[in-house]
């Protein structure tokens, strides 16, 4: 009982920080959107103040007075992530008023320290080709219906208590991956070095296509780390370490096709997905140790 306790009192203590965080993103964000001047930015971040501030408030009355019992979980863990996406796009005003420095000068020569001379993504420009543009463009794009369809799929299972742990270990990895935005702010590669990486990678439909989505959602500091590459690989490996085995060795290919996209399309370092990967192992660690603990199995 003592163990299952201490597991209430970490998720109660984790929903109030990550709330905490939401909001200061969202205050932030907001201000620094207001106080711009930019009308261009105001018309584009309008709707994630309105609808970041009223999924933050349903947080708020939901999960800061106590934890929501178990049976409710499913649906506050979604909660979570909708209002988590819905704030998200204001760290765009963040980096504009708040930032004048970039980590991206530190993280191209670091990773070029790791990669042998050249940063990752100059490895990834000997391999491109249009065909193969193609299909690693797709796989990128794929990263949103992995996330949407699994926490949908945990979400329709209600009482199923890999419910809970899903959605518990997939905020802990938006909770560091945000905590890193701020720590080290960066355009990313064909941002930050547009003479040394050719943007886009090539003029396929996908390609082009993604271009234009990434073009609209960038923040200019949502880099280090990489959670394209911390999400995808925490999602597959809970999928396999909760028994959908046939489903995690069928996401597989796509998955290594977007921790390849990262770098290959030029929107990562390889630092980033190195630290993306790492973060996804502890998290993945953690929220099954915390089980174990809870069970009093060995999972």
């Amino acid at each position: 009982m003592l163990e299952t306790s201490s597991t209430r009192l970490f998720n109660r203590l984790f929903n109030r920080l990550f709330m905490m965080e939401l909001l200061v993103i969202w205050g932030l964000g907001t201000f620094a959107t207001f106080m711009s001047g930019m009308s261009g930015l105001m018309e584009t971040l309008l709707p994630s103040i309105i609808t970041g501030g009223i999924f933050w408030v349903l947080l708020l009355a939901v999960g800061w007075s106590r934890t929501p019992d178990y049976s409710g979980l499913y649906w506050f863990g979604l909660l979570q992530l909708i209002a988590c996406w819905s704030i998200f796009p204001l760290f765009k005003a963040i980096r504009i008023y708040y930032y004048t420095w970039s980590a991206d000068n530190l993280l191209f020569h670091s990773d070029m320290m790791l990669w042998f001379g050249r940063s990752l993504p100059q490895w990834a420009m000997k391999i491109q080709t249009p065909w193969l543009s193609e299909i690693i463009s797709f796989c990128y794009f794929s990263f949103y219906f992995l996330v949407i369809g699994s926490a949908l799929f945990f979400f329709l299972q209600r009482n199923n208590p890999h419910t809970r742990n899903y959605f518990s270990g997939l905020m802990l990895m938006y909770f560091w991956g945000f905590i890193g935005y701020f720590l080290l702010p960066a355009f990313g590669p064909y941002a930050a070095f547009p003479t040394l990486f050719n943007y886009p990678v090539h003029d396929g439909v996908m390609t082009l296509f993604l271009t234009k989505m990434v073009d609209k959602g960038i923040t200019g500091m949502d880099v280090f780390p990489s959670l394209h590459t911390g999400i995808t690989l925490y999602i597959v490996g809970f999928l396999f370490f909760t028994g959908y085995r046939k489903t995690a060795y069928c996401l597989m290919p796509l998955s290594a096709g977007l921790v390849i996209a990262t770098v290959y399309l030029h929107y990562h370092y390889g630092i980033d997905v190195v630290v993306g990967a790492v973060l996804a192992f502890l998290v993945l660690y953690f929220t099954f140790k915390k089980e174990e603990i809870a069970n009093g199995t060995d999972l």
